[in-house]
């Protein structure tokens, strides 16, 4: 059986748009986030290549390996058939509990992004509350020890984009 080169559905001319667009703003902002769909299209393609960063939101459910590797399979698609040069920043298990097939996933998420760092969040009431309420878990007067998961998350990317302060104030 023969690999078959994933379809790239990204237009050159969607993609630099965004770009053009992000570029516009990137004096305005540290972070701009492109939450892109979790299937294969226009969108996700015109994300990744205006981003060139992904971070990996991923459940861990056996489901989620088959999703990953198409996602990887995608992304060196659009590098292949671009300019573009796609960088994993992490990974983030989502809605995590103490079930083997959780800890099988987790260590599969180790094993496939050696180099990114892989957060675990585990499934709170908490979190579930904030999402339906529209609020971020840091706006809910719920407290959530998943809250110091996405500080980590926040404090990691600062440091690969270059955003922290090496200075200790006097």
């Amino acid at each position: 059986m023969t690999a078959v080169e994933p379809e790239l559905t990204l237009s050159r001319r969607s993609g630099e748009q965004l770009a053009l667009a992000l570029d516009h703003v990137a004096d305005d902002y540290d972070y701009v986030i492109i939450d892109c769909p979790p299937f294969y299209g226009k969108l996700t393609d015109t994300g990744m290549y205006a981003a060139q960063n992904v971070l990996i939101p991923a459940l861990t459910e056996a489901t989620s390996e088959r999703a990953i590797e198409l996602l990887m399979d995608q992304m060196a698609a659009m590098e292949r058939q671009t300019d573009a040069s796609i960088n994993t920043l992490g990974v983030v298990a989502n809605r995590v509990e103490t079930t083997s097939e959780d800890e099988t996933m987790l260590e599969w998420f180790n094993m496939a992004f050696p180099d990114s760092p892989v957060w675990e969040v585990r499934k709170r009431v908490a979190l579930q509350r904030a999402f339906s309420a529209g609020q971020s878990i840091f706006a809910t007067e719920e407290s959530c020890d998943m809250a110091a998961v996405f500080e980590d998350i926040a404090t990691e990317l600062d440091e690969q984009f270059g955003f922290t302060d090496t200075e200790v104030p006097a």
